[in-house]
């Protein structure tokens, strides 16, 4: 469950909201209407936790994550297919990409050793080890067959980067999707 208390916003003068409390609970599908600049996708990132409100909190129950598809189609284009979708869930990506980054280091300290095992703990309870087939099988159900995941996000159209970026929002089992 979803809940926001008291969430004001502004940026300097201009209020886009004052004292939003809502719930959202399981079950039901939610949609958030307005005119251009009205503070929607605003309103999403501070769901989100990417935004800070001026007032007030959004908080979530125990174990539960959120996703969103991303607007920007252009975010990823240096990036592979299958990293975008990686990158879906965000705090296993930390983890994969500081552990790479450990091994890689030519001088690997007894120090690096500690923090890589940390670090392959963490990814284990995460089940990292599924990741890239979990995001695989998550492509290939929306149409981007294997022989594609190598290929930069900037080479593909746009109603494929949108697959891709569905499969990005779908990685991490979220509870919520906005």
């Amino acid at each position: 469950m979803l809940t926001v208390t008291n969430v004001s916003m502004r940026f300097s003068d201009r209020k886009l909201y004052d004292d939003v409390n809502l719930k959202f609970t399981p079950g039901n599908c939610y949609g958030i209407i307005g005119a251009n600049g009205a503070g929607k996708s605003t309103f999403l990132k501070i769901l989100e936790g990417r935004l800070a409100p001026t007032t007030g909190n959004v908080s979530m129950g125990p174990n539960e994550r959120m996703s969103s598809l991303k607007q920007d189609h252009f975010a990823f284009d240096d990036q592979t297919v299958l990293n975008t979708v990686l990158q879906g869930h965000e705090h296993l990506y930390e983890v994969m990409t500081e552990k790479d980054a450990l091994y890689a280091k030519a001088d690997f300290s007894d120090a690096d050793g500690i923090r890589a095992a940390e670090l392959e703990g963490e990814f284990a309870e995460m089940d990292g080890w599924n990741a890239e087939s979990d995001a695989s099988q998550l492509l290939q159900s929306m149409g981007i067959t294997e022989d594609r995941h190598q290929t930069l996000m900037k080479d593909f159209t746009e109603s494929d980067k949108i697959k891709v970026l569905l499969a990005q929002a779908c990685l991490a089992n979220p509870t919520s999707y906005f």
